[in-house]
């Protein structure tokens, strides 16, 4: 039985996180799923890329990996983001789908 998560995929390189964001937002937290996007609130307004930089950021603390390993790969302008994460993907996919989890609410911490 497979329980990643509807925003997660695994690929060659590591991970593909779906993202809904929604920038301008008091802290940056995973905060629910829509239309199979992860729903992240941001604490950056999006102008010249911050808010686009603070997501990468979340996801690379989640993941557990270095921020030059996330990248945006597509929807810079948009609500709706794919991100790329880099790494090993069963580490990387494990450690999103578990920390982000937590934050959701879907996963017990620990």
């Amino acid at each position: 039985m497979d329980d990643t998560p509807v925003w997660l995929t695994a690929d060659a390189h590591g991970a593909v996180v779906t993202v809904k964001a929604v920038p301008r937002s008091r802290r940056t937290r995973a905060v629910g799923v829509q239309d199979g996007a992860l729903r992240v609130q941001i604490a950056a307004a999006p102008h010249k890329g911050q808010s686009n930089a603070a997501l990468c950021a979340y996801l690379a603390d989640a993941a557990g990996v270095r921020p030059s390993a996330v990248a945006l790969r597509r929807g810079s302008s948009g609500a709706r983001k794919v991100i790329g994460v880099a790494g090993d993907p069963d580490v990387v996919c494990a450690n999103l789908a578990r920390r982000l989890g937590e934050d959701l609410g879907t996963l017990p911490p620990g």
